[in-house]
């Protein structure tokens, strides 16, 4: 694998967890005016207005191959966030956001039956070292946690491995796709399937509603088209566990902006949290197991 692209690889997606974390503060106050299905649906529905303007990014036709991929990797993301809605009528957001982080386990220990990858010990205490750390940033600690285990929780916890599913999908379809074809066809089935269920709901998908515009315009762009378009990308230098990792980074960012904009507190076990994502990333990273070559996951 070449070096220098790992590296602008490891930089994009630090990016999209950066901007990912970036817009929690942003859509926390959308919602206080619409609700969850209809923001998704203009949310990713415009994203894949936006980026289907931008076609001459595309370097080659769109192939079947691509578009059954895409609609694949669209239809997991539908299925983690739904789950991840219904999970939160049930049990705490700390829960939810604790339980869904766990994706970062479950795509080293995934990658063994479906790609017939060997579990590498620096991935899988790096992946626990995160977990840690989301333990802490979820304010778990000291509360009722997740030993009270309900209905909520395991809709979080298959949220997780849809999730999962997603960053092991994108890394093996990376290479084999064209990547602006790939996000495209992701985005507009997010879109469509969101959008029908808006309407199901008797929501007017359509209708402007400008408190929201500068949340929509924002998360469509800095949280839509840019992630999807750099992981599309990126992935193919990254390792998919390497990249499940790189997102625990996204409630960093997000605690980082919530205090910054929102004036927020971190509490000393939101820094330990912190720290220990990053020491499982450092982990990840620079423990090297025997001289073979590092074998790539996707």
């Amino acid at each position: 694998m070449n070096g220098n692209k790992r590296l602008v690889g490891i930089g994009g997606l630090v990016l999209v967890a950066f901007f990912w974390g970036m817009t929690f503060t942003v859509i926390k106050g959308a919602l206080d005016d619409v609700s969850v299905s209809f923001f998704l649906a203009q949310r990713f529905l415009l994203a894949f207005g936006l980026l289907f303007l931008a076609r001459p990014l595309a370097k080659a036709p769109l192939t079947p191959y691509t578009l059954g991929r895409g609609m694949l990797l669209g239809g997991l993301v539908v299925a983690g966030y739904g789950l991840q809605t219904v999970a939160l009528i049930d049990t705490t957001a700390s829960n939810t956001a604790f339980l869904t982080g766990l994706n970062v386990v479950w795509v080293p220990i995934l990658a063994v039956p479906l790609f017939k990858r060997r579990l590498e010990a620096p991935k899988a205490v790096g992946a626990v070292l995160a977990v840690g750390g989301i333990y802490l940033m979820c304010g778990l600690l000291g509360g009722e946690g997740i030993g009270h285990v309900n209905r909520g929780d395991l809709y979080a916890l298959s949220c997780s491995l849809f999730f999962a599913l997603h960053i092991l999908y994108t890394g093996r379809y990376a290479g084999r796709c064209d990547s602006y074809w790939l996000a495209v066809v992701q985005l507009g089935t997010i879109g469509v399937i969101f959008g029908a269920t808006a309407l199901a709901k008797g929501q007017p998908l359509f209708s402007w509603k400008p408190e929201i515009a500068v949340a929509l315009l924002l998360c469509s762009f800095l949280a839509t088209v840019l992630p999807f378009l750099i992981q599309t990308t990126v992935q193919k230098w990254v390792s998919p566990s390497d990249t499940a990792l790189i997102f625990c980074l996204e409630p960093v960012f997000a605690a980082m902006f919530a205090w910054a904009l929102a004036g927020e507190a971190m509490g000393r076990m939101e820094f330990w949290g912190a720290a220990l994502i990053l020491f499982g990333m450092v982990v990840s990273e620079t423990w090297k197991v025997g001289k073979g070559k590092r074998q790539r996951v996707n």
